[in-house]
This record gives C-alpha cells, sequence and structure tokens, in this order.
C-alpha cells in the first residue's frame, strides 16, 4: 500500500498514521532506466530457462520519471494488519489460492487463513488477490483518512531499485 505526498515529509521519513496501520518510508522523486537489463535477461532466458515472450514485455528499457515524493510500505502487509481489515470489513476469505506444484493450480481450501504452511500474524499476508489488495488499500484510507492505493508498476520498480543499475540491488 502506498500514499501518495507530493508535499510534506522529507524522503527517508518513516511513519505510521495509526497504531496498527503499516510503517510507511518516504520516497524521493527522481528518474530510473525501467526494465531489465541485457544482464538480467540473459540470466532469466538462459540460466533460469525463462520465456523470452515475457522478456519482451519489458523492452524497450526507457528512462522514466517520477515527479513527486510518496511512501510505501517499508515492510509487506502482515497477516494480523489484513485481518484487522477483514474484520472490520467483512470481506469474505476468497474462494481459493493458487500454488505451484509443478504447475499453478488453484486450491480452493487454501486462503489467506490458511495458506499450507504455520503463520504467524508478523508474517506477510500471503494468497490474497490484486482485488483484495485494493480493498484493503482503500479500508486503510477510510481509516485514517489519507489516500492509500497501490503502486505503479513505475513506482514500484523505482523504489526497489533504489538507485541501482545492476541486476540486484546489493
Amino acid at each position: 500500500a502506498v500514499g501518495v505526498f507530493p508535499t510534506g515529509p522529507k524522503p527517508g521519513t518513516v511513519f505510521r498514521d495509526c497504531p496498527d496501520c503499516p510503517e510507511m518510508v518516504v520516497i524521493p522523486k527522481g528518474t530510473f532506466m525501467m526494465g531489465g537489463t541485457p544482464a538480467e535477461h540473459k540470466w532469466f532466458t538462459g540460466k533460469m530457462g525463462g520465456k523470452q515472450k515475457f522478456m519482451d514485455w519489458e523492452k524497450p528499457r526507457h528512462k522514466v520519471g517520477v515527479g513527486y515524493s510518496f511512501a510505501v510500505g517499508k515492510f509487506e502487509v502482515t497477516k494480523g494488519q489484513y485481518a484487522k481489515f477483514v474484520d472490520d470489513s467483512g470481506r469474505s476469505d476468497g474462494d481459493g489460492c493458487y500454488v505451484f506444484d509443478e504447475k499453478w493450480k488453484k486450491e480452493a481450501a487454501k486462503n489467506w487463513r490458511s495458506v499450507g504452511y504455520e503463520q504467524s500474524n508478523d508474517h506477510p499476508v500471503a494468497c490474497v488477490s490484486w482485488n483484495d489488495a485494493k480493498a484493503y488499500a482503500k479500508w486503510l484510507s477510510g481509516q485514517t483518512g489519507f489516500k492509500y492505493r497501490l503502486l505503479s508498476e513505475a513506482e514500484w520498480e523505482y523504489a526497489a531499485r533504489a538507485k541501482t543499475t545492476t541486476m540486484r540491488h546489493w
């Protein structure tokens, strides 16, 4: 979840809008090269056996500007934070979860409460859809009075790359 702040806290500021809200960090405005590098493409299609058509979606690599600072969750939304949303909103647990076992398949008995492995409320929530995540952000906006929404693809890649130009941020 992300809150957009055209003006406000300076980059690097960490905050919460409420005691149970996700911890947020302010990301500065700036530019970056969006899309995988040739080394990433070679690694994905060669070593990992990935399909070239997926790499073609990232081409051509191009410069993108993010002309505003914004805040992004410092960590993933936790199972406990998501549970509060479900309890408050009455949202259903869903109709299953996609799992990978030699191939992707939907298992109706699995959902965010029961993903098939042990989880505490401090673990990242799993087995939620894009629509579930959007609903969580909308609910969080109503709880705090601040605008929360999901990151755009460009915002996510900009924050994840953290000014690096290499295949991995480290």
